[in-house]
């Protein structure tokens, strides 16, 4: 049986990292302040919007201060092109607010604290400990879950369980480029509807379950 740390460094050798998203990319110069914010910005938008609305945003404000200090509409205007602004907005400002009076301006770093900011789910709280603080935990997301039931790795839809099997299965550096690995073959190859199996880095050892329809 292949070891899946073997499958994960064949997939790792046929994409650029460097065509990872903003988030994945500050990994390498890790900024809690700005992991955390892109986090809460980049909620059910494309990468590439969020990356031009960090790019914007991150020249404007620096800490958690300026995020409270800035004008509103002017925070709002910044996030213009991502879904939900004026929500986004209030979220980043209650956030920041939350950050400085708990925990002094300091993004936590550990996750019952990071939980308890308000909008930090369970995905979020693993990003941030990730990119943010090198932890040894993977945030799961729907192309990690349907690559690793494709796979044959894990039969769970629970991003839970599917990251204990993961971090339990996976060397420590496959661990730390999970999320970069699964999103690039999410994206390009292993795509929700019809994915592209006779291109595939990794097909000869991929069980297709569930997949119907290829190309």
């Amino acid at each position: 049986m292949v070891e899946i740390s073997e499958v994960m460094e064949v997939m790792q050798g046929h994409y650029d990292l460097d065509k990872r998203t903003t988030l994945n990319r500050m990994r390498k110069k890790p900024d809690s302040f700005k992991v955390l914010i892109g986090c809460l910005v980049s909620i059910n938008i494309k990468d590439e919007v969020t990356d031009s609305i960090l790019d914007v945003l991150f020249k404007k404000v620096k800490n958690f201060q300026d995020v409270l200090d800035i004008a509103t509409d002017e925070l709002e205007g910044l996030l213009y092109n991502s879904r939900y602004r004026r929500v986004k907005a209030e979220r980043l400002k209650e956030v920041s607010r939350d950050i400085i009076k708990r925990f002094e301006g300091k993004v936590p770093n550990d996750r019952e604290s990071l939980l308890s900011l308000k909008g930090v789910g369970p995905k979020t709280c693993n990003l941030v400990l990730n990119f943010a603080f090198g932890e040894k935990v993977i945030p799961v997301d729907s192309n990690t879950i349907r690559i690793s039931n494709r796979l044959g790795w894990s039969k769970s839809k629970k991003a839970d369980e599917v990251e204990v099997m993961l971090v339990e299965e996976l060397e420590d550096e496959f661990i730390q480029e999970a999320n970069a690995i699964f999103m690039l073959h999410g994206k390009n190859t292993c795509v929700p509807m019809s994915p592209h199996c006779s291109k595939c880095p990794v097909s000869l050892v991929c069980k297709r379950v569930g997949v119907k329809k290829s190309r």
